[in-house]
């Protein structure tokens, strides 16, 4: 009888642990991972992209390219990651329509999205 509740106590122990050591799934890691390298970035590089954006394409990724990503300069970052210009711009839809906005969000919507920012 003695066996048994310790048993029994061993088993809610470890189903109880189990929740909170489980796996992280890729997206989990890939997020903390891209967090960090943003985190680590030097306020200049950080100056030439926004968070969103830069999170963006660095989960589409998975997170591997995060530290190659953070020590990009502004010359060599692509055009999807480099700030809006503030009075808005242009951009080439992946239907090959060209459209100007305002604003980045909604840019080529209804084309299926922007294939380039210009």
């Amino acid at each position: 009888m003695r066996y048994s509740a310790i048993f029994a106590a061993a088993l809610i122990s470890a189903a109880v642990a189990l929740p909170a050591t489980a796996a992280e799934t890729a997206q989990q890691t890939a997020m903390k991972t891209c967090a960090a390298h943003w985190k680590a970035m030097s306020a200049a590089d950080k100056g030439t992209t926004k968070y969103q954006d830069y999170m963006g394409t660095c989960m589409k990724d998975g997170g591997k390219s995060a530290s190659s990503m953070s020590s990009m300069s502004s010359a060599s970052m692509s055009s999807s990651m480099k700030m809006a210009v503030p009075g808005g711009g242009s951009a080439k839809c992946k239907d090959g329509t060209t459209v100007t906005y305002k604003k980045r969000q909604g840019t080529c919507s209804g084309h299926g999205g922007v294939a380039t920012w210009m």
